[in-house]
């Protein structure tokens, strides 16, 4: 083979490396990329939601955060402030869009801070009230580019960079895209109604906006017969006190993901900062819903992937 080569001329064994460059690539491009996985231990608040363990930068004590995919950044506690590396940032305020509904925060920089074995640099987030409901939160910008994969019965969400994991057989997806405040949102359509969806963990309980509910229900009998009398609701760091109607809307679906009956309250919040429009109707999926399921948080492409049963 060598004698072969090196009778060839100079053109000709140019062409055979070029050639043998492009084999080798074209081989390599066929090997499977491997999926980056870690496991991230998680426990379910009193309320049904995902916490993820939290170490801020200075202290020992590990504490575990609420997991909102609705929320962009992350939020400390007033009396966290106080932490190494957490400094005010100087701009103020930050808009701050979560389960909880739009806020308007005293916004801070932290240098450095760990959200299970994952180091997370140089963020910009927000303070909140001591009386919050749970020690902080952590955003979904936490895990851009990145998929989590929930199972139920599991005390841990698998972390992945490609859906190599999820993408075999059984698993489908629902194409989604990002809000303003870069949420993970859906469309579905119900009884002729399209319904904007917005994938909540940090919401406990699943909430359809007031207007979409009189549309669906506008018989007073349907709302009499459902009615359910729910005084407050966790919504991401605090509480929502006030009676709610409960509703059922049977045989639900979003895109191919057959859902089923779904208990839902009917509320009021503001849609446009959810979907950019006055008075459309959303549902804003919690994780009375989310976690019943075996679903995947896509952060690279803003997608929900789930595993038919």
């Amino acid at each position: 083979m060598i004698l072969f080569f090196r009778g060839l001329s100079a053109y000709a064994q140019i062409r055979l490396r070029v050639l043998g460059a492009i084999i080798l690539l074209a081989a390599a491009l066929a090997v499977p990329a491997v999926a980056e996985t870690s496991m991230l231990p998680i426990k379910l608040d009193e309320y049904g939601r995902i916490t993820v363990p939290v170490t801020l930068e200075g202290r020992e004590q590990e504490q575990y955060f609420l997991l909102d995919t609705a929320a962009r950044r992350s939020l400390l506690l007033n009396r966290d402030s106080d932490t190494p590396g957490v400094k005010l940032y100087q701009k103020g305020t930050i808009r701050h869009y979560s389960s909880q509904g739009l806020l308007r925060l005293p916004a801070a920089t932290i240098s450095s801070w760990l959200v299970g074995d994952r180091v997370v640099k140089n963020s910009i987030i927000g303070l909140y009230s001591d009386v919050a409901g749970a020690a902080g939160m952590v955003g979904n910008n936490v895990f851009l580019g990145r998929i989590l994969h929930w199972k139920p019965t599991t005390d841990h969400l698998n972390v992945y960079t490609n859906t190599m994991p999820i993408s075999g057989a059984g698993w489908h997806n629902v194409g989604g895209k990002p809000n303003r405040y870069f949420s993970m949102l859906l469309t579905t359509e119900y009884h002729g109604m399209e319904i904007a969806v917005l994938v909540a963990t940090g919401a406990s309980r699943t909430l359809l906006s007031s207007d979409a509910a009189r549309k669906l229900f506008p018989a007073s009998q349907a709302w009499s017969e459902n009615n359910v009398d729910y005084k407050s609701i966790e919504r991401g760091l605090g509480s929502e006190r006030k009676n709610f109607r409960a509703l059922t809307l049977h045989d639900f679906k979003i895109g191919k993901w057959d859902v089923g009956d779904i208990e839902v309250l009917s509320a009021s919040f503001d849609t446009r900062e959810i979907t950019g429009f006055m008075n459309a109707p959303v549902l804003i999926l919690g994780s009375d819903i989310l976690l019943q399921h075996e679903v995947a948080f896509d952060f690279r492409d803003y997608q929900l992937w789930f595993k038919a049963q």
